[in-house]
């Protein structure tokens, strides 16, 4: 067994994701809020390690990330999927974190009208120099048909592309042109 990966709200369109990292022979910690969700996840390989938490809540989500470092050691690479209910949880996960941190932003920072948003976070992400700081936008697929919101199979394989890829910047699908979004 090799390493030990977060993935922050794993339980749902990346579950996935976790399953092949498990597969991958990494130990895995999903911190999620859903208690049945992460059970059964988990269910699915002995090296995924269940943390219920609320991360909107800053002090349960520390009490969490310090369970899952107790639980399969330091944390080397996290996957960072959180609602803007919890604007600073990823800093503040990113604290908790080793080596890299591969941050998943919905097709909103692509947005051409706010250019900032990439921005913002790469400076807040500054804090950390030693960490490899990643960036997968989740975008949508285009077809002769239209366009369509990507399949959460779509999401997991390119995320895991974005955080084994050494890509800073990645785009799952894409996000042009903009006024094609479903």
């Amino acid at each position: 067994m090799s390493g030990h990966d977060l993935v922050v709200g794993g339980s749902g369109m990346l579950a996935g994701l976790c399953a092949a990292l498990a597969k991958s022979e990494r130990r895995v910690s999903v911190l999620a809020r859903g208690r049945e969700r992460l059970e059964a996840l988990a269910s699915r390989a002995k090296t995924i390690n269940p943390v219920v938490c609320d991360y909107t809540a800053p002090a349960a989500l520390d009490v969490a990330l310090k369970e899952a470092a107790r639980a399969y050691g330091p944390i080397e690479r996290a996957v960072c999927w959180m609602h803007e209910t919890a604007p600073d949880g990823p800093v503040q996960v990113a604290a908790y974190v080793g080596q890299v941190f591969c941050h998943v932003l919905g097709s909103a920072a692509a947005d051409p009208s706010e250019p900032s948003v990439l921005h913002d976070w790469r400076e807040r992400f500054s804090a950390f120099p030693a960490l490899d700081y990643r960036i997968a936008v989740l975008g949508f697929a285009r077809s002769a048909r239209g366009s369509r919101w990507l399949t959460d199979t779509e999401i997991c394989v390119g995320v895991g592309a974005v955080l084994d890829g050494g890509l800073s910047y990645g785009v799952v699908g894409t996000v042009e042109p903009w006024s094609a979004r479903p």
